[in-house]
């Protein structure tokens, strides 16, 4: 059984198989799963809150340990919303310049 496929030149196509990101889907995927990683934060601090400043003392090199914790409902909806929706706009300017990059090298190696 033959192709349908006509032969074409290899090397022409393989320039032009850089995939553009869907913003909207990155956005969204990285609010998630932002998200997430904040409530697993936020209840490692509800159930050991000294441990929990230790080890993140560690990771950015500041003594954590002796900062009053503002753990409430109140802390946690802004601190959520803060996080996953900043994170998901900066990834979203991210995918937004990568695909205005990409169209403009695409044009220039026509």
């Amino acid at each position: 059984m033959k192709s349908n496929i006509q032969p074409r030149n290899n090397h022409r196509i393989s320039r032009f198989l850089v995939m553009k990101l869907n913003v909207r889907s990155l956005f969204i995927a990285t609010a998630a799963i932002t998200g997430v990683v904040y409530v697993i934060c936020f209840l490692f601090i509800l159930i050991a809150p000294q441990s929990t400043m230790a080890f993140f003392s560690y990771i950015i090199h500041i003594d954590l340990t002796n900062l009053p914790l503002l753990v409430n409902w109140g802390s946690f909806i802004v601190g959520i919303l803060f996080w996953s929706l900043g994170t998901a706009f900066y990834t979203a300017l991210i995918v937004w310049l990568y695909n205005r990059f990409l169209v403009k090298s695409k044009i220039r190696d026509v």
